[in-house]
Order: structure tokens, then C-alpha cells, then sequence
């Protein structure tokens, strides 16, 4: 897949290079394109690249080639005006279906969106006009999520004043289903379910919450931003995740995003919904005729990530995804080898790409590993090191990750060995 998948350009030896005076406003007159650029390759100087081996933090990855040239053909589409761009309502419909299709319902409803954080909102604001609570009692709307669910869901609960109730997790970072049912309620405006938590990948159990939550009436979002484009190939592959999509009775609504794991540029998100009326739900009229109604929060919006995800989406088909997919868990398998021999306590055990290891000062094992140029992360609220397999990674960096991982931990004075 090397071909097909590409590389970024690399922009090593940039960091030598002196940065632009800080402007003190917009000049009278502009700059000529040479000395633009050189002057934001000065502002880049310390990006990273994808392709460079050092990169371990991250859930995007560079677009696929096809969906990169797709993007820079449409810079100027905008999704807000269908008249100009008749194209994007089009591109827009087939890639729901295809979504739907990868997420058990060809026939779903759905709207492309910036990303999981906005698909996320976007659910959760269908579920309170759905609901008739707030309106009978005055009280806010409740929602049950679990304790790992993204803080996108900070941000979501502010903006739209929704009483959170948090269901504890088991030890192995998955929701606990059985405390989460009992806090639902048929009260409850809404229950969150998580496939591929940000900080751990874990994959919750999707059927046995839908089971409970159908019983009473009460919808059930899935954010399956990070696992949308990875649960229903390892299933096919043989891992044993459980079922995530709208193919599960039960789940009225999932969050996925392309631009994780599908190939595409960012900005890519996309809500599916099973009922038609959710998007009624969420419409907003436009002031202008012929120009069709909103149902996600942005108006003016980029086109050129509809169609790259549309390209995407027709260049791998299920074949192609499934082998990518396959060959990321193949990395982390070895991941996973190299740090149990390196002596590195791996927990819990990942369910997608996303592999943590307990240390007694992860934050300072991250630093140690940067000053060797490598970047990862640490979960704070569990207090592990994060690190993401993704497809931008090759053998060779796996081991050379550990390697420096190893060395870091020497220098901190860690003992994991």
C-alpha cells in the first residue's frame, strides 16, 4: 500500500533556518511568492511530518494521495450554496450511504460535518429536541456518557446546558454496562457509547447498553469517531470487537470521522442517523431561495472535503480498507512485542491502535522521549503513556521507537526494564 498511500514532503533541515519578524500589523504592500514561502517554511520549521518516523500521538495521518489532489482541485467549493456547487449535495448523499453501508444502514440518514466534536453536538441537540422533559418539568436534560467519553462532551454539555450523569469504567478502561443501565432512565434525553475511546482505543459493549436503552425508549449515540473506520474491518478480520454501528437495534445515532482512519483531509466528520426525522430535527432554514436548508452547524464549509472523502472512499472499497487495517494491527502486535521485551508494563490490553503503558512518571518518560525527537502522549486521567499506531509507521520506527523509549526511561531513571 506504500504506493497508494504516499508520503508528505519532508521539511527536514528547516529548523536551522532564522524565523520571520513577528509582524506588528498587515503591511501597506504585500510580499512577493517567493518570500511568502520561504517565510512559511520558516513558520513551519518545527512540523512534523508523518511519513519521518516520529510521530506516535496522532489518530490523523496524511490523506490519501487521490484525496489530496481532490482537495486542492475544490478549495473554492462551498457546501452553504448548492446552486454554484450542485455536486456537494450529490457527493454528500452518496457518501452517506457508503458510510451507512460500512455502518450496517445503506439507508441512514446523515450529515457531513468538521469532525467528530461537531457530529457529537450535533447528535446530542437531536436528542433534546426529540425530548419532552425539559419542556414538561424545567428541569435540564440529562444524558448518561461514560466517565472515558471524549471532551468534545465538555464542550457539548456547556454550549447546550445538558445535565451530565457519568457512568463509571472497569478496570480495563470500558464502560462498566452494568452501573451505566442502571442510571438510564426513560427520562434519560440520550446515553453515549464509545468505540475507540481518544485516550485508551477501548471499544464499548455497543449491543448490551442498546439492549437496555431500546427496552426504554431512550436513544443511543455512538461515537465511534477514532473506531469507525477500524471496528468493522477488524471484525472481519477476526478481532473480537463487538458490533458498533446502526446495524445494532438500538443505536439511533454514530459519530465517525474520515479523516482518522479513512484517508481523507481534515476537515471530514460525518453523523449517521437512523431516522429521517432526526435531520428534521436539526434543520435550519436558509434565507435565501433555491438554496437548501442547514442541518449541521456551519454554513459556509468546505466542499473539498466531501468530495475527498468521496474519492477516498471509491479508490479503497472494503478491500482496501480491510488490508490497511490489517496491516495496522500487524504493527501494533509487534508494537506490543518490543515493549513487553523492553520490560514496558503494556495495560490494559488495546482493543484497536492505541496502546498505553503504565509508568511511574509517564509525563516525564514523554518529555525524554521528545528530546530523542519522538512525540507521544500521556492519558492524564488514567496516568498512562499513550502511544497511537497508525499507517504513516514502519517497522524500522516501531523498533527505533522503543529503542529511544528504553533510553528515555534509563535517563529519567523509570525502571521499567
Amino acid at each position: 500500500m506504500e504506493t497508494l498511500l504516499g508520503s508528505s514532503t519532508s521539511r527536514t533541515g528547516s529548523a536551522d533556518r532564522a524565523a520571520p519578524a513577528r509582524p506588528t500589523g498587515l503591511p501597506e504592500h504585500g510580499r512577493d511568492t517567493a518570500a511568502v514561502l520561504a517565510g512559511l517554511d520558516a513558520l513551519r520549521r518545527d512540523d512534523r511530518d508523518y511519513a519521518d518516523g516520529t510521530v506516535f500521538n496522532s489518530i490523523c495521518s496524511a490523506p490519501l494521495p487521490v484525496a489530496r489532489q481532490v482537495f486542492a482541485q475544490a478549495l473554492d467549493t462551498n457546501m452553504g450554496d448548492n446552486r454554484i456547487f450542485p455536486s456537494l449535495r450529490r457527493a454528500e448523499a452518496e457518501v452517506t450511504a457508503l458510510l451507512g453501508d460500512l455502518l450496517g444502514l445503506p439507508e441512514a440518514g446523515g450529515v457531513a460535518t468538521s469532525g467528530g466534536t461537531e457530529a457529537n453536538l450535533l447528535a446530542v441537540l437531536a436528542a433534546l429536541r426529540r425530548d419532552g422533559q425539559r419542556a414538561r418539568t424545567g428541569r435540564p436534560a440529562r444524558i448518561v456518557l461514560p466517565e472515558s467519553a471524549h471532551f468534545s462532551f465538555d464542550k457539548i454539555l456547556a454550549m447546550l446546558g445538558v445535565e451530565p450523569v457519568y457512568a463509571p469504567l472497569t478496570p480495563d478502561l470500558h464502560v462498566c454496562v452494568e452501573t451505566l443501565r442502571s442510571l438510564v432512565t426513560e427520562d434519560t434525553a440520550l446515553v453515549v457509547a464509545t468505540a475507540g475511546t481518544s485516550e485508551t482505543g477501548a471499544v464499548d459493549d455497543v449491543p448490551a447498553i442498546a439492549e437496555h436503552t431500546r427496552a426504554l425508549g431512550v436513544p443511543l449515540h455512538v461515537d465511534a469517531a477514532t473506531g469507525g473506520f477500524l471496528v468493522p474491518f477488524a471484525r472481519d478480520l477476526g478481532h473480537p470487537l463487538p458490533p458498533v454501528g446502526l446495524d445494532v437495534p438500538g443505536v439511533t445515532s454514530v459519530t465517525l470521522d474520515p479523516h482518522k482512519y479513512g484517508g481523507a483531509p481534515i476537515p471530514a466528520g460525518q453523523l449517521l442517523v437512523r431516522d429521517a426525522a432526526d435531520l428534521d430535527r436539526l434543520r435550519v432554514a436558509s434565507h435565501y431561495r433555491g438554496t437548501h436548508d442547514h442541518h449541521g452547524l456551519l454554513g459556509t464549509r468546505p466542499g473539498a472535503a466531501v468530495l475527498a472523502t468521496w474519492a477516498a472512499l471509491h479508490t479503497m472499497g472494503r478491500a482496501g480498507y480491510r488490508t490497511l487495517v490489517a496491516s495496522v494491527f500487524e504493527r501494533r502486535e509487534l508494537l506490543l512485542g518490543l515493549l513487553r521485551g523492553a520490560g514496558f508494563a503494556v495495560a490494559p490490553a488495546p482493543d484497536l491502535t492505541v496502546v498505553t503503558v503504565r509508568h511511574p512518571a509517564p509525563g516525564q518518560l514523554v518529555d525524554a522521549l521528545e528530546r530523542r525527537g519522538f512525540i507521544a502522549s500521556v492519558a492524564r486521567r488514567y496516568g498512562l503513556l499513550r502511544l497511537v499506531v497508525h499507517w504513516h509507521q514502519s517497522e524500522e520506527q516501531l523498533r527505533a521507537l522503543v529503542a529511544a523509549l528504553t533510553d528515555a526511561d534509563r535517563e529519567i531513571g523509570g525502571g521499567a526494564g
